[in-house]
């Protein structure tokens, strides 16, 4: 057994990240070149390592300044993003991600949220106070914690999956619509899949090996062993193809978010805890490709497997009427995407659905309370997840179709 306290220690905030920093960072976004800062309060957000190319912060500001009513005194709260140092993709992207969220924060997203809400249909993108790449790496943004926003884990139903639908849909529309009005977004691209390294072994290539190993044990599945093992070898391109807005046949691009995840959702709930509406952050892997990106994570690591299984036809036609009302709304007269062109794009990158069930969803069916405390403080949980009757059943299910359909040749 590991012994109580051995777990990673919080991250301490960097030294700069204090009262003087924040108060000068208010000055700014209140206008009140006289605001004063009374008292910081700092902590970190997340366990150590949870978040792998940068680090988060919640910081509570009390301050002072004449432009509040009431006496003067206020307090608001901010997340501060930094830089994270430490741990796989620190050492190989990160710089380039943040890079990344630093320019959408001031530049593009502004221009979306400016046109959507100019035309009737607005999405909810998180507040920035600041956002620069030197002389330190930082952005900080409005904490939506206090207006309600909450985390959650997987979608359990069609009707609280549409809130998120919509936004990525309008969120689609926008540069869609932007792209064919002086607005460039092919600078946001990946040389990730270019070459495997040690980045893309840990995500992808160790979990197919895995994935192929098992299915060898599989009763019913030898046939299928072969396609696998082809995909487990050339994963790296297959996954450059999808992530390249150059693929030759490719109908279309838009701007996808790009690692939809529920750490990277905020959702608002009724009285029944019904989730009625989404917003998405983090921003560091937009990637100008095929919409199949972002529809992929919607279906698998948004919304529950069970869900997908019972609604994937009507998700995909509720993003598509959305996507289509919202070039509509914005005065778009140029050709619109068909659902057919839709499902042509989900199609031919349907290697990126398999790779999700594959290298992800599999973890979904380990019972952790079954795991030593000290192979989940490292985050060794093995593969065990391969093991379970129910992600086998739901995996022999799919895999005729996979390879039917060519999604492995």
């Amino acid at each position: 057994m590991a012994e109580a306290g051995t777990g990673p220690k919080p991250t301490p905030p960097p030294e700069w990240l204090n009262a003087a920093y924040l108060e000068s960072i208010l000055r700014k976004s209140e206008s009140d070149k006289d605001l004063t800062v009374l008292s910081v309060d700092i902590t970190q957000v997340g366990k150590p390592g949870e978040y792998l190319a940068s680090q988060p912060f919640r910081a509570t500001v009390e301050y002072r300044s004449a432009k509040v009513a009431g006496g003067g005194h206020a307090t608001k709260k901010l997340v501060v993003k930094t830089l994270a140092e430490v741990g796989v993709v620190a050492e190989a992207v990160n710089s380039v991600l943040f890079k990344k969220e630093v320019t959408m924060y001031n530049e593009f997203l502004p221009k979306m949220k400016r046109v959507l809400e100019d035309n009737g249909k607005p999405v909810m993108l998180p507040a920035c106070l600041h956002a620069v790449e030197s002389p330190r790496p930082v952005i900080i943004l409005e904490d939506l914690a206090p207006a309600g926003w909450k985390g959650h884990d997987l979608i359990e139903s069609f009707e609280e999956a549409k809130p998120v639908t919509i936004e990525i849909a309008r969120f689609h529309a926008a540069s869609f619509f932007l792209s064919k009005n002086k607005t460039d977004f092919e600078g946001f691209q990946t040389d990730l899949f270019k070459k495997k390294d040690a980045v893309l072994e840990w995500m992808f290539g160790k979990n197919l090996k895995a994935f192929v190993d098992a299915l060898r044990t599989w009763d019913g599945c030898e046939k299928f062993v072969a396609p696998f093992e082809r995909a487990t070898s050339d994963y790296c391109d297959r996954l450059h193809n999808i992530y390249s807005y150059q693929t030759p046949g490719r109908l279309y691009n838009v701007l996808n978010h790009g690692d939809f995840h529920s750490k990277n959702l905020l959702h608002q709930f009724n009285d029944e805890n019904g989730i009625v509406a989404t917003r998405f952050l983090d921003f560091q892997a937009c990637c100008w490709s095929t919409p199949a990106i972002d529809l992929y994570y919607l279906l698998n690591n948004i919304v529950h497997y069970k869900v997908k299984a019972s609604h994937k036809d009507e998700l995909i036609s509720f993003y598509h009427e959305e996507f289509c009302a919202t070039l509509k709304a914005l005065g778009y007269l140029g050709y619109i995407p068909t659902m057919l062109d839709l499902q042509m794009e989900l199609l031919r990158n349907g290697f990126l659905d398999i790779l999700h069930y594959t290298c992800f969803l599999q973890f979904r069916f380990i019972d952790f309370t079954k795991i030593p405390p000290e192979k989940l403080a490292t985050g060794d949980v093995g593969f065990v997840g391969l093991e379970n009757e129910d992600y086998q059943a739901l995996m022999k299910g799919l895999i005729p179709g996979y390879v039917y359909k060519g999604l492995l040749e």
